[in-house]
C-alpha cells in the first residue's frame, strides 16, 4: 500500500460530466460532508471533464470522477494516491498503463446492490408471467391470453455472482425459487444454491427457467453468453442482462425470440446507448428494452459512492489496505 502524502490541507479533484443526470453529479458539498471527521482540512475543486484544469490536478491528491480521460490523468496526476471511480463498470479504463506510479485505482462496486437485487427480482416476475409477451400484443392490439405457472420451484441462473448477483441472489429466494450462480473462483456465496466455474455454462444453461447476465466485462467475459450456449437454453426460457451488452450475443437472442425459442428477455444495457429510434431492438417480439436504469438510484447513488470513497480516505490515513480496488489482471 503506497503511502498517502498528506499534508494540510488535503487536496480533491472532482470531475463531472456536462449534461448528465443530476443524480450522479458529485458536489464539493458532498465529499466535505462525507470526509467529515475523516479528511480534514480540505481543499476541494469541481470541474467537468470539457474544463479540465491540469494545474489543479497536478497538485491534488484525491480524484473522483467518472468515464474520466486517462490521458490527462496521465499527465498530470503524479501526486494522485487514489483515483476513486463513481462508476463499478471500469472497462473502459483497461489496460492501467495510464495509473500514476504510487496510485491506487478504486470502483465503487457495491453501491447498485440494493437496487439491482429489486430489479432482479421485477424481471423474473415479468418473465414468469410473460409480461414481454403480453407488451408485444399490446403494440400489435392482439388479445393473446397466454397463461403463466407459478414460479415457485423454478430455477434460475445467476452469471455473475459479485455484488449485483449476490443482490439478486437474496431477493430470487423471496420466490422460492432454486437459485444457481456461476463465477470465476467457483466458491460457494450467500442465498445461491449451487455455484458452477464459468467453464461449466455450457453444461448447465439448459436446466435452468431463467438466466440473469450480472457479471462485469472481461476479456473472460465477452461474449460468454453467445449463440451457442442461447441455443442450449431451455424452449421457452427467459434472459435478463444487466451487465454489459458485449456479454451476450443479442443477435441470437433477438433470433431465438422471434423463432419463440426463448418466451421473453429482458435487457437493460446496449452497445450503444441511447438507442436510437431506429434501431432493432424497439421491435423485437417477447422483448423488454429498459434504458440502462436497473441498478441505479436517482436519490443516494453518490452518497453511498462518497461513503466508499471516505472510507478508503480513512484507510489511506491509517496505512490499510483499500476497498475496492481495480485488479488490473482480472479486469475489475
Amino acid at each position: 500500500m503506497a503511502d498517502l502524502p498528506f499534508r494540510d490541507p488535503l487536496h480533491v479533484y472532482i470531475e463531472n460530466i456536462r449534461g448528465r443526470n443530476p443524480a450522479y453529479r458529485v458536489t464539493e458539498e458532498a465529499v466535505r460532508l462525507a470526509l467529515t471527521g475523516v479528511g480534514e482540512p480540505l481543499v476541494i475543486v469541481e470541474r467537468y471533464r470539457d474544463e479540465t484544469d491540469a494545474e489543479v490536478l497536478r497538485n491534488s491528491n484525491l480524484f473522483i470522477g467518472s468515464a474520466f480521460n486517462t490521458k490527462v490523468i496521465s499527465e498530470s496526476g503524479q501526486s494522485l494516491r487514489m483515483i476513486h471511480c463513481t462508476s463499478a463498470g471500469v472497462e473502459g479504463l483497461f489496460p492501467l498503463d495510464w495509473v500514476p506510479n504510487g496510485c491506487v485505482l478504486v470502483n465503487s462496486s457495491g453501491v447498485h446492490a440494493e437496487k439491482a437485487g429489486e430489479f432482479g427480482l421485477l424481471a423474473l416476475l415479468m418473465l414468469n408471467d410473460k409480461i414481454p409477451q403480453h407488451a408485444s400484443s399490446q403494440r400489435a392490439h392482439l388479445w393473446n391470453r397466454t397463461l403463466s405457472t407459478p414460479i415457485k420451484g423454478k430455477r434460475v441462473l445467476i452469471y455473475g455472482v459479485g455484488a449485483l448477483g449476490r443482490a439478486v441472489a437474496e431477493k430470487a429466494k423471496l420466490l422460492d425459487i432454486e437459485v444457481w450462480g456461476i463465477r470465476r473462483s467457483g466458491k460457494a456465496a450467500p442465498f445461491v444454491d449451487r455455484m458452477f466455474c464459468p467453464e461449466e455454462v455450457d453444461a448447465i444453461i439448459g436446466k435452468v427457467d431463467f438466466v440473469i447476465v450480472t457479471a462485469p466485462l472481461t476479456d473472460l467475459t465477452r461474449g460468454a453468453i453467445g449463440a451457442d450456449q442461447i441455443a442450449r437454453m431451455k424452449l421457452g426460457a427467459g434472459l435478463v442482462n444487466m451487465a454489459r451488452a458485449a456479454i451476450v450475443d443479442y443477435d441470437a437472442v433477438a433470433a431465438a425470440l422471434r423463432e419463440g425459442r426463448l418466451s421473453g428477455a429482458v435487457l437493460d444495457v446496449f452497445d450503444t446507448e441511447p438507442l436510437a429510434p431506429e434501431a432493432i431492438w424497439w421491435d423485437v417480439p417477447n422483448l423488454s428494452v429498459i434504458p440502462h436504469v436497473s441498478s441505479d438510484s436517482p436519490v443516494d447513488y453518490v452518497q453511498k459512492s462518497l461513503s466508499i470513497f471516505a472510507e478508503n480516505v480513512r484507510r489511506l490515513r491509517a496505512r490499510k489496505d483499500l476497498m475496492n480496488v481495480v485488479n488490473g489482471e482480472s479486469g475489475y
